[in-house]
């Protein structure tokens, strides 16, 4: 006849076993804002990285939580984001004011007001918001498809488009006649966001005309 400690101990192997049979949850796939997020959500040095475009989308869904731009939040999304480094838009606020500032946080604050000042107080958000998503394109596509699109209007989710030119270089010709174009930053393609991708750009897209 088997002991009480026996029969304990097959009881917990029991247990363990069945624990062990059963499949673990799958992990939830990041969403692009938690891979534009994976530094932190700080304004820092590194002007190679994405805390303007962030705090850009963290200001618009501040204000306006129902927009288009909190599909960056939402890991089922399936998206294709070009995303301008922190140095893309210093060179915008360049454009814009004629300085250069030497923190991130000096160029976001700089930003806002340039873009008050071009279209007044209460269409800042808005503009900001048709910038951000102006820079993402529905569904997922691999930087290895995009030479395939030379010569084509992609639309964005801003419902406009830009050209893709492809020379020496990948281009992005958007809708400002006079800016530079965006380049595809090679070594920075393909960057994975789960059901999404990330390609980095060196300047940010304009889907209307600037100064």
């Amino acid at each position: 006849m088997r002991s009480r400690r026996t029969i304990t101990s097959l009881l917990a192997a029991a247990v363990l076993a069945t624990i062990a049979a059963v499949p673990a949850a799958a992990a939830e796939p990041p969403s692009v804002a938690d891979v534009l997020a994976a530094d932190g959500q700080s304004f820092d040095s590194n002007w190679s990285d994405y805390d303007i475009v962030e705090r850009a989308a963290l200001t618009v869904l501040g204000a306006k939580p129902g927009s288009a731009v909190a599909a960056l939040t939402d890991p089922t999304a399936s998206l294709t984001v070009f995303a301008p480094t922190d140095r893309a838009f210093r060179k915008l606020v360049y454009s814009l004011t004629g300085n250069r500032y030497d923190s991130e946080a000096r160029t976001f604050n700089k930003l806002v007001k340039a873009v008050t000042g071009l279209v007044g107080p209460a269409k800042t958000i808005d503009t900001i918001e048709a910038i951000l998503l102006y820079h993402v394109v529905p569904g997922k596509v691999m930087s290895s498809a995009v030479p395939g699109l030379d010569g084509q209007n992609v639309t964005t989710a801003s419902g406009k488009t830009f050209k893709v030119i492809v020379d020496t270089e990948i281009k992005l010709r958007d809708k400002d006649p006079d800016a530079r174009n965006a380049r595809l930053i090679l070594d920075r393609l393909d960057i994975d966001a789960g059901n999404s991708v990330i390609h980095t750009i060196d300047r940010v897209l304009r889907p209307f005309n600037l100064p």
